[in-house]
């Protein structure tokens, strides 16, 4: 259906998303997409894949270490994220008043 629809619209406390090695677009979309909506990356696993170090290396000296918190150069296998809905750092109730003050 779609990332809100998945999410109930952005509501739920925590998201788990699954990808494959060869959705790293639709990964990078969503990661973007669940950070503007206040959710962090929580946990993060691969598996059934073979780890490239020389393009693991490559990705992370060209990204600035990015590459490597989305999993390094892969040959195969899928990508789990966990995500967590952030605590708001303000309260949305208007300040209270002090009658008699």
């Amino acid at each position: 259906m779609g990332l809100g629809w998945d999410t109930n619209f952005y509501q739920k406390p925590v998201v788990v998303r699954v990808y494959k090695s060869n959705e790293t677009k639709r990964m990078e979309h969503e990661i973007a997409e669940l950070l503007s909506n206040g959710y962090e990356i929580q946990a993060q696993s691969g598996t059934g894949s073979h780890i490239n170090v020389g393009r693991t290396v490559t990705g992370a000296v060209l990204t600035g270490g990015l590459s490597l918190l989305l999993g390094g150069s892969r040959s195969s296998g899928t990508h789990t994220i966990t995500f967590i809905k952030a605590p708001q750092t303000h309260s949305p109730q208007p300040p209270k008043r002090i009658f008699g003050a």
